[in-house]
């Protein structure tokens, strides 16, 4: 049994608990912010791969895709904000597995988000009439206002592990409570 009392495993797991929950409001805002790079990166790349598509275009057509781009990854990052932070089960929940390396791909709930991305980027593609490239979103591996997002996954990592390790060692500060209550109980009557 644990030397720590209950009182003291719940505050250590509200303290480990708060601490994730800013590391990941910080590495969304990360992502979010990459994410109107990746979509005109890729937009430019299927734009100039589609040169026979492409070619007779206008340079007014050219700038209102260009304008459009801005408007489509504006929603994009407004979309993935909310998505990437209205469920914190999926960060932190009990079925997410534990890993230790740079990406997100072991959370099988926030890398299904992320690909979505380039599947959201791909079909504003091929709504402006190119043709669409095979495209995949990777967290950024470069610093983005300061921050560098592998070494952000990494602490993401340690702290679910340590969040992990602190419910398993409540859980069974609870169940040794609950047996010595019950041998007091038994001895008792």
């Amino acid at each position: 049994m644990s030397d720590k009392t209950l009182d003291q495993l719940d505050a250590q797991i509200a303290t480990v608990r708060t601490k994730l929950d800013a590391q990941i409001r910080d590495l969304v805002e990360v992502i979010v912010n990459d994410i109107p790079t990746f979509a005109q990166k890729n937009v430019r790349r299927a734009f100039i791969e589609s040169v026979d598509q492409v070619e007779e275009k206008s340079d007014d057509e050219i700038a209102d895709m260009k304008r459009k781009l801005s408007e489509f990854s504006s929603e994009l990052v407004k979309k993935y904000r909310t998505l990437l932070l209205d469920n914190l089960d999926a960060w932190i929940g009990p079925d997410v597995p534990l890993d230790t390396g740079k990406t997100l791909d072991a959370n099988p709930a926030i890398s299904q988000t992320l690909r979505t991305i380039a599947t959201d980027v791909e079909a504003f593609i091929v709504e402006l009439g190119i043709t669409p490239l095979d495209i995949v979103y990777k967290t950024p591996a470069y610093f983005i206002n300061g921050k560098y997002a592998p070494g952000m996954i990494e602490k993401y990592w340690a702290a679910l592990a340590d969040l992990r390790a602190l419910e398993a060692e409540h859980a069974a500060a609870v169940r040794d409570a609950k047996k010595a209550r019950m041998a007091q109980r038994w001895d008792e009557n």
